[in-house]
């Protein structure tokens, strides 16, 4: 299915749901998932680009190999 990149607006793929997560295949940014919470906190649509790239940067610290980094409403405080 075709949605939007959080992060920078393009249009994204959206991957394979994982619990409380969405998955998205972006052209600029690859594959990351955001967590339902991040999307449901109060003002995440006002989030900017270079949040959301600060965010998946954390997200890519974290993961494991081989593995989608997760955002989570936590890595935007």
């Amino acid at each position: 299915m075709t949605t939007v990149s959080p992060i920078c607006n393009p249009s994204a793929q959206e991957l394979p749901r994982t619990g409380d997560a969405t998955g998205f295949h972006c052209p600029v940014h690859g594959d990351f998932k955001v967590a339902d919470t991040v999307f449901a906190e109060e003002g995440a649509e006002d989030y900017t680009r270079e949040e959301w790239e600060a965010v998946l940067d954390k997200a890519k610290q974290r993961a494991e190999p081989d593995e989608w980094p997760l955002t989570i409403v936590d890595d935007f405080y």
